[in-house]
């Protein structure tokens, strides 16, 4: 039958200088809805575009915020741990409980020596995919510590807790 992409990534990322990045992701999929005249054709919209100021000269190295079409907390850290989103979206992803990406403003900050981190953000709340539909905005903050970091047979060991207050419609 041959070979029919689905999806498409690119990134585009810079720094202006130590302070200040930025990345702008496009994500082109195919259109699948039915009595679409567009149905098959390839879809170009947001999935990253953001500006970040990185404060790592004052609160450790990895610390940040950001502000634009960015990651959520959660999916973004499943997807360290699971590295093999290329071959499809997550589960919380792709069944609708959350969005990989919206629109907001986050921060990041690590622990010091790797004992974990936490992201937290203030988010539309409908995804990159919708526009705002109902003027509420999410709160969304996950918290992961790693007990034993320094090595050993359980390094890799993380516990996470998420909340996620949101009113998404539906």
């Amino acid at each position: 039958k041959g070979f029919h992409a689905t999806r498409a990534y690119t990134n585009v990322t810079g720094n202006i200088n130590h302070l200040f990045s930025f990345r702008v992701t496009p994500d082109i999929t195919r259109e699948t809805g039915a009595g679409s005249s567009l149905s098959g054709s390839l879809d170009y919209r947001l999935k990253y575009a953001y500006g970040q100021f990185n404060m790592d000269q004052w609160l450790g190295k990895g610390t940040w915020l950001r502000l634009g079409d960015i990651q959520t907390p959660y999916i973004d850290f499943i997807d360290s741990v699971y590295r093999y989103r290329f071959q499809g979206p997550t589960v919380t992803d792709r069944e609708g409980y959350l969005v990989s990406a919206d629109f907001g403003l986050a921060g990041h900050y690590n622990f010091p020596k790797n004992f974990g981190d936490v992201m937290f953000g203030i988010y539309n709340g409908e995804g990159y995919q919708r526009a705002e539909a109902n003027g509420q905005q999410a709160l969304q903050i996950r918290a992961t510590l790693r007990p034993l970091p320094l090595g050993g047979l359980f390094s890799g060991l993380r516990l996470t807790a998420f909340y996620d207050d949101d009113a998404p419609v539906d």
